[in-house]
């Protein structure tokens, strides 16, 4: 039989999970507002938890961000995984969450190379598997890592080997926009560009500002609605950041972490 979680229980998660994917923190009102709760039963809990050091109160700004007490928990973990593997229980919660599958891809000269997935309940068929690569200005992915590039380099990347662009014919300028776009915005859109009948969308991932790969969302047209998209969008910058915090303290290889061989044996 399935059991019912603890309102309260899983509220005071909730805001574990929310603090967790910003370094800035969050005041009283945006919290409630995150959580769709009202402030009169976020407020207390904060109250315990800045109590026994699992939040912290910055009386300045008013915000909440994650205390010492959650730090060290956290650090006794990190100290017993790897980057990849963090990242792996990144993927399947963002997979839980959204009912779709997940993608991890780099840049391979002017290719996405897929290195890691993973699938919710109702996996989707489609080529963004590991070990395979599509061509970096099609798809949503390829738009996330290259979303920092001029138009210049993005010509330099795709004709200094003096080949077309594959039919069907793509207009590298028009891609050029919408990689501007998810620079702004920090996500990117595909609408079977890449693979008819799916879409995907994702967003990059940065290491001290620059793109070192990006994390996309996949799944068959005919599920995509506004809700979802919404969804994923949210889901995907909560998801990001986190993985972003992680990089920016760990002592790992970027190369060894971003490789197939890391996430070969999750």
């Amino acid at each position: 039989m399935a059991r019912t979680p603890h309102r309260s229980t899983s509220r005071i998660l909730d805001i574990i999970e929310l603090l967790s994917s910003s370094m800035e923190g969050y005041t009283l009102t945006e919290i409630a507002q995150a959580l769709e709760s009202p402030k009169s039963s976020i407020f207390p809990m904060l109250q315990t938890m800045s109590a026994r050091g699992f939040t912290d109160l910055n009386y300045r700004t008013n915000r909440y961000t994650i205390g010492l007490n959650l730090y060290f928990a956290a650090s006794i973990y990190r100290s017993k995984i790897s980057v990849s593997k963090f990242i792996d229980f990144e993927m399947q919660q963002l997979s839980d969450q959204i009912g779709e599958s997940a993608c991890l891809g780099i840049l391979s000269g002017k290719n996405v190379l897929f290195l890691h997935r993973t699938d919710s309940v109702e996996p989707v068929n489609s080529n963004k598997a590991p070990g395979q690569t599509e061509l970096g200005c099609t798809g949503a992915m390829g738009k996330a890592l290259l979303c920092d590039y001029k138009l210049g380099e993005l010509t330099e990347l795709f004709f200094k080997d003096g080949d077309p662009l594959p039919p069907p014919n793509i207009n590298l300028y028009q891609s050029h926009i919408q990689m501007e776009e998810t620079r702004l915005t920090g996500i990117a859109y595909e609408y079977g560009e890449a693979e008819p009948g799916i879409q995907c969308v994702a967003a990059p991932i940065r290491y001290h500002e620059k793109v070192v790969a990006a994390l996309g969302l996949i799944l068959p047209s005919f599920r995509m609605n506004p809700e979802k998209a919404m969804n994923s969008t949210k889901g995907l910058h909560v998801a990001v950041q986190k993985i972003e915090n992680v990089l920016s303290t760990t002592d790992e290889s970027l190369d060894e972490i971003f490789s197939q061989v890391g996430f070969k044996n999750l």
